[in-house]
């Protein structure tokens, strides 16, 4: 089952198709003491630690109380000087069939090193490698190896982990315990092992390790650590938290790849990770003293296993890792057990359920290793009308009676205000099956879409004369009536046209090419939480990211069937949006684990203000103010809100017509057709600019100056140019590229 991906980005939103974060790692010598660093033990430490994430999480960046001014620099100075310094913690032992079963029986020489960057708060709580509930290596071992780490459920909510639970491939039956599984994985010739040895950090993110020292790992693979010379076998190193830890891997061992005993696996993820280093390599050995060396470790950098590693899904992870990790692994298990002629291993070693053989994965030779590519795709599918028309068959279409020049659902829920639509394509239709997502975010040219709204689900159709609809869950009454107040239908939109139009000449072309865009009137919490995640984001983060915060907090709606690229009988399944209380437990390292990043403190803070305030009486009283700058002050004291998202969820949410959310589209547009120096000397969006480009819409359009912003700016997006004038797309281009020659010039005049 493939889980819904309900989400479109924010209309106000520069998307960029990539996206990336490097933390700067300053150099630090490398230590060459050969010990083995004993792990936390003192629960002191691990309360201090606890203490400082939670105090982050309690006291997030921005919060204040409501009434409340800034704070003063004497009130930030005492929080800096407040702040509990993290702990200085210290990694496990390695890991070996040596000194984790050591019962005297005869076990294979080490052959695969697999190296996290540091133990988690987790992690040392527990005792345990890779502890957190989330952190996906023992599922992955367990599905290479034959067995099941837990049942994948959550203790807190009850609910299955959705990104685990429908693709193990082992039962409740197989479960063991940490002691288990891990002399199971050891008794295949694999070792863990971690390559800090001890540092200072705030939480469990590698990227915040700092002050560290790094594990005499060399020393271990070459079989001179503490005189382990089983573990001079070691064939490949694999890192297991993706490029950070490579990061790490390579700032503590460059020496070891410029000797010409290290180097990169053939995959692209690796090559990448490693490009520098082998450089540096090639530089001092040479391409032909590197390729003849015969007892050269490969290492591999595979998509991280770490739950905050969220950009791969878990069966392009288990690919990976099975192509470069256990596979060959495995393999060389199987090649030693045969040459010592070794009776299979027994239960209580390594053995793999006979009704549920796994074949060891066969290794390529071109490429390599198959690891996802820096970006991938999530499985690509379609919702075909078809089936959709076989859900709910006792619910007939209903008509909303809204002709077109008031509504056009393909002009009003494709342009990014609202993130829980999705497109459903006709039978018909030649499009090959090639979009990640099929959220609604710019298509403009379909003619229904479906997602959920409160408590229902219902599809929307777009005819030649009117809008109508049907629902595919919840309670059929009261349905049209909602969706009345939803696009806020009460509002006649054709008045404002004409009165758009007589103000301003461009917008009389672009209000003839574009009928029936209108402003939502959305549930308050949903529009708040959403634009909070998806600030500073691109489409797939922002996908994955309000999926993922759906399925954790919401609760299951349906199931909709959809057509894959495998063109494979599969579903999606939908989930409504989280409530205030659903979200009471919900803890910054848990939404961190999901995705969220920094955003996940300006949730909670949100939140936690949110409920002591009133909760989302709160914000539904918001709508009764009629000034747009007294809500925005309001919603700027939340965590994380801004002025820009604070007049999103005051434009989308609450009623506040003339609030205009302003960003560098919206300033390009003032710009461009009103005031050329709106931007003045500034080189920032700076308050002061903000407000000036937000009274320019204002003064021009004194009625519903937000709707008009947004008709405007939906005429600036790529999905609607085939129906605008091409006097104005020809006028449009040809500012875009004297805008590009400006900054040109600018940037040669600084440079120069």
């Amino acid at each position: 089952m493939i889980v819904g991906r309900i989400i479109s980005p924010s209309i106000f939103l520069l998307v960029s198709d990539r996206s990336g974060k490097m933390s700067a790692l300053g150099r630090t010598r490398r230590s060459t003491s050969s010990y083995f660093p004993s792990p936390v033990s003192s629960s002191s430490a691990i309360a201090a630690l606890r203490t400082t994430e939670k105090g982050a999480e309690i006291k997030p960046s921005g919060k204040r109380k409501l009434n409340d001014k800034k704070s003063s620099s004497s009130a930030k100075k005492k929080k800096k000087a407040a702040k509990i310094k993290a702990e200085r913690t210290k990694s496990f032992e390695p890991k070996w069939w040596g000194n984790v079963i050591n019962d005297g029986s005869e076990y294979p020489p080490v052959h695969t090193l697999i190296l996290g960057t540091h133990p988690s708060i987790a992690s040392l709580s527990k005792n345990e490698m890779y502890g957190h509930p989330l952190n996906a290596f023992w599922y992955l071992a367990g599905d290479a190896i034959g067995f099941r780490r837990s049942a994948a459920v959550s203790s807190t909510t009850g609910k299955p982990y959705v990104y685990y639970h429908e693709h193990l491939r082992y039962n409740n039956d197989h479960i063991l315990e940490y002691s288990q599984q891990l002399k199971r994985v050891v008794a295949k010739g694999f070792a863990m092992w971690d390559i800090v040895a001890e540092c200072e950090r705030e939480g469990s993110l590698d990227q915040d390790i700092q002050e560290e020292v790094a594990n005499p790992i060399r020393e271990f693979c070459e079989g001179t650590l503490n005189n382990i010379k089983e573990s001079s076998s070691v064939k490949r190193i694999v890192i297991a938290n993706g490029t950070t830890g490579a990061k790490f891997f390579v700032k503590h061992f460059t020496e070891w790849f410029v000797d010409g005993k290290l180097c990169a696996a053939s995959d692209d993820m690796s090559q990448r990770a490693f490009k520098t280093v082998m450089n540096k390599q090639r530089r001092a050995i040479g391409e032909t003293a590197a390729n003849e060396n015969s007892d050269v470790i490969e290492v591999v950098c595979l998509p991280g296993v770490s739950p905050a590693a969220a950009k791969f899904t878990y069966l392009e992870k288990r690919a990976a890792w099975e192509a470069g990790c256990f596979g060959p692994g495995l393999k060389d298990f199987e090649t030693w057990q045969s040459s010592t002629k070794q009776p299979k291993q027994q239960a209580t070693s390594c053995k793999t359920p006979e009704k549920q053989q796994i074949k060891t994965p066969k290794r390529e030779p071109s490429p390599a290793l198959k690891t996802p590519a820096s970006s991938p795709k999530e499985p690509a599918f379609r919702i075909l009308s078809s089936s959709i028309a076989k859900l709910a068959q006792e619910n007939e279409w209903i008509d909303l009676n809204v002709p077109p020049h008031e509504l056009r659902p393909s002009a009003t829920l494709t342009n990014g205000q609202c993130f829980n639509w999705m497109v459903v394509d006709t039978d018909e239709s030649s499009d090959a099956i090639n979009a990640p997502r099929q959220s609604a975010w710019g298509t403009h040219d379909a003619k229904e879409w479906i997602g959920p709204l409160c408590d229902r689900v219902l599809s929307i159709k777009e005819t030649p004369t009117t809008t109508m609809f049907r629902v595919l869950h919840g309670p059929t009454e009261g349905t049209k009536e909602y969706l009345q107040q939803y696009f806020r239908l009460e509002t006649p939109l054709l008045p404002l046209y004409e009165e758009w139009s007589k103000a301003d000449a461009r917008m009389k072309k672009i209000a003839a090419a574009i009928p029936g865009v209108r402003i939502l009137r959305q549930a308050p919490l949903e529009c708040m939480f959403s634009f909070i995640c998806s600030s500073n984001n691109n489409i797939p983060r922002i996908t994955k990211m309000l999926s993922s915060f759906r399925e954790t907090y919401g609760s299951f709606m349906m199931e909709i069937p959809i057509q894959s690229s495998a063109d494979d009988d599969d579903s999606i399944s939908i989930f409504s949006f989280p409530t205030l209380d659903s979200l009471g437990n919900a803890s910054e390292e848990d939404l961190r684990a999901m995705g969220l990043g920094y955003r996940a403190k300006y949730i909670v803070g949100t939140r936690d203000l949110l409920q002591t305030s009133g909760g989302e009486e709160f914000l539904l009283n918001l709508r009764s103010n009629d000034d747009c700058q007294a809500v925005q002050d309001e919603l700027t004291k939340f965590s994380g809100i801004g002025r820009k998202v604070a007049d999103c969820v005051a434009l989308f949410s609450l009623d506040a017509d003339d609030a205009i959310p302003v960003d560098i589209h919206v300033q390009h547009i003032a710009s461009r057709d009103y005031d050329p120096t709106v931007l003045g000397q500034a080189k920032s969006l700076t308050p002061t600019i903000y407000k000036r480009v937000g009274d320019l819409f204002r003064s021009r359009f004194p009625r519903r100056a937000g709707w008009a912003h947004s008709l405007l700016f939906v005429a600036e997006l790529p999905s609607f140019r085939s129906v605008l004038p091409l006097d104005m797309v020809k006028e449009m281009d040809e500012w875009k590229k004297h805008e590009q020659e400006q900054k040109a010039k600018q940037k040669k005049k600084k440079n120069g």
